[in-house]
């Protein structure tokens, strides 16, 4: 049992390497000039290694982002009776610093700055995660999933979600921007929701 807790600590030590210095090099010299070589030659570890953990170098650089939207997934069909898409939105904000670390969150801002490509990009993982927002947006407006108010609440509700990984660690914990965001969601969702009903 020791020795497997010990193996997996270990790969999770490499993983991370890995992962961050991926990211730290596409934030510094670009994705697209990053070779795997270099990355395995900054993570200290083998070409295999980094191939091992991740299959292209598009899985590095997504790896953060898909596991928020796999966490935003899982909170999205969590939701309460009668809970908003907005209010669960907002909380899971709150509460992604738990499992991004600073030096992650910072590196991971840096390389999206710097290669806009990557914002909003990832490996299958997007359709999932828009169609689960589309039916939670459907059912807080109370209109069909293919009702054009739905995909336009969709594309700010995804606008901002991208906009907030962007944001430097000193503003992730910040509720002020936590509460502004609230807001800009749910402006955007109650104009929505008023056009729906005006055209019923």
């Amino acid at each position: 049992m020791a020795a497997t807790s010990l193996r997996e600590r270990s790969k999770e030590r490499r993983y991370r390497a890995v992962l961050l210095a991926g990211m730290r090099l596409f934030a510094e010299q670009g994705y697209d000039v990053t070779t795997v070589a270099q990355i395995a030659e900054e993570a200290e570890v083998s070409t295999r290694s980094v191939s091992a953990y991740f299959p292209t170098k598009l899985h590095i650089a997504t790896a953060s982002s898909s596991a928020a939207a796999d966490r935003l997934i899982l909170a999205l069909r969590a939701r309460d009776e009668g809970e908003s898409v907005v209010d669960r939105i907002v909380q899971w904000l709150r509460e992604e610093p738990a499992f991004v670390p600073e030096e992650e969150w910072r590196l991971r801002a840096a390389m999206l700055e710097r290669n806009p490509v990557l914002q909003g990009s990832g490996p299958e993982d997007s359709p999932p995660l828009l169609a689960i927002a589309a039916d939670a947006i459907a059912e807080d407006l109370d209109i069909p999933p293919d009702h054009p108010g739905v995909q336009i609440a969709l594309g700010i509700v995804a606008g901002i979600v991208v906009r907030v990984e962007l944001l430097f660690g000193s503003h992730r914990e910040d509720e002020e921007t936590l509460a502004l965001i609230h807001d800009a969601l749910s402006g955007a969702v109650d104009a929505v929701r008023r056009s729906s009903r005006s055209s019923d």
